[in-house]
């Protein structure tokens, strides 16, 4: 009996072995698979994170490129606009993964945004752009042991949206004139003094200055042209002019976009823009009221300056600066009529403006607020205009893409 239970004894030492071997075999296979898991887990976040920055840089690029097209470019403007703006990202500091050079980059244009390509596209129209990225290659760390690829794809739609009832504007407001010129008689590319220094000039009657009221005198002027937005109007709505020049209100307020601050303002609360470039010969009024400017720096360079700002490439970019500041979104006024004083004038369209150079801050120098008419208003969104064939503004937004399987 002694004999039966020592063999018993080592029977059950022998199991505890072999039970042993068994976890000492399972917890390797456990941590294998952990190991691959993780190592997996990093092949699809990396991914993922690539593309969100590949589909941020095309949904940018279909922006642009419907920018070009539906302002005056061509296809080919366009889709140079759209492949600038790729490259300038991918160049970017902390986007060096973002390798095109294998990848097929597509720019394409259409007149419907559910319609790519399309046969019968006409530039004269509205142009809906399309940019497709397929193929980009980006490194692989366990994947591809199983035989599978980290290639990228994404794609964007942008284009005009439909017509906004309701546009934000700033307290100045501009003439309508000769309507076989330019719009209601203003031409893109040309600098025009938007609110001007002697109301004896002024199209609006004698004691107007192209300052409206919305509703608290100066005070309003002063934080509405800093970017308080408190007045929308519609095309055919009525404004009221505030008689006066309110010269250090004026000043005060618009030059917040070109980062000075006076008359309690601050940056907190008005950012300046992210180009604050000025240029080194300023416009100004001869004497007979018609302005002079002679100097290079226009709306082309200064948004040219902003892409590059907003794709991390440029230089002198104002730190805590906002996009498209400087661009001023104005009432353009049917003044026929006018009597001078308090005058009530009917909002024809919406005429944008680029923000020339600072506006003085006291009497001398003409007190004039010079903007060059640039047909398009850039917003958060893209440009802001006139709809063709359309009264009223629009936006270029981004569209789903009917193409793209998982919009």
């Amino acid at each position: 009996m002694l004999h039966g239970y020592r063999a018993d004894l080592r029977f059950s030492k022998s199991m505890k072995n072999k039970q042993k071997g068994i976890v000492l075999v399972l917890m390797t296979a456990a941590l294998l698979l952990l190991i691959v898991a993780a190592a997996f887990a990093i092949d699809v976040n990396h991914y993922r994170l690539n593309l969100t920055r590949l589909q941020n840089a095309v949904d940018s690029a279909a922006l642009a490129a419907a920018d070009e097209a539906n302002f005056g470019g061509s296809e080919t403007s366009a889709t140079t606009a759209a492949n600038n703006l790729l490259s300038a990202i991918t160049n970017a500091s902390g986007n060096s993964e973002m390798d095109m050079s294998n990848a097929t980059v597509e720019v394409q244009f259409s007149n419907d945004p559910l319609t790519f390509p399309d046969n019968s596209f006409d530039i004269d129209l509205d142009v809906y752009a399309r940019v497709l990225v397929t193929g980009m290659d980006l490194d692989e760390y366990l994947i591809d042991t199983m035989g599978m690829e980290k290639l990228v794809t994404a794609s964007a739609v942008a284009g005009p949206s439909s017509a906004l009832n309701t546009v934000n504007i700033v307290p100045i407001g501009v003439c309508t004139g000769d309507e076989s010129t330019g719009v209601f008689g203003y031409t893109p590319g040309e600098v025009y003094a938007l609110k001007v220094g002697d109301s004896s000039v002024s199209l609006m009657g004698s004691g107007n200055y192209h300052l409206l009221d919305f509703g608290s005198g100066a005070s309003t002027v002063r934080k509405g042209l800093a970017g308080a937005y408190t007045q929308s109007v519609s095309i055919g709505d009525t404004v009221i002019t505030k008689p006066g020049a309110s010269t250090g209100p004026t000043a005060q307020g618009i030059n917040t976009r070109l980062g000075v601050y006076k008359g309690g303002l601050s940056d907190s609360d008005y950012p300046p823009d992210l180009v604050t470039e000025q240029p080194s010969d300023e416009a100004e009024l001869d004497s007979d009221g018609d302005v002079v400017y002679n100097d290079t720096y226009d709306y082309a360079e200064y948004k040219e300056q902003t892409e590059d700002c907003l794709s991390g490439v440029g230089s002198d970019c104002e730190t805590d600066g906002v996009a498209w500041r400087r661009m001023l979104t104005l009432p353009m006024l049917n003044c026929t009529g006018q009597s001078g004083g308090v005058s009530s004038f009917v909002v024809e369209d919406i005429g944008c403006f680029f923000f020339l150079q600072q506006a003085p801050n006291n009497n001398s120098g003409g007190q004039t607020v010079f903007g060059e008419f640039v047909e398009s208003c850039a917003s958060s969104n893209g440009g802001l205009g006139l709809v063709p064939s359309a009264d009223g503004a629009f936006r270029i937004v981004l569209y789903n893409d009917p193409l793209r399987e998982e919009s």
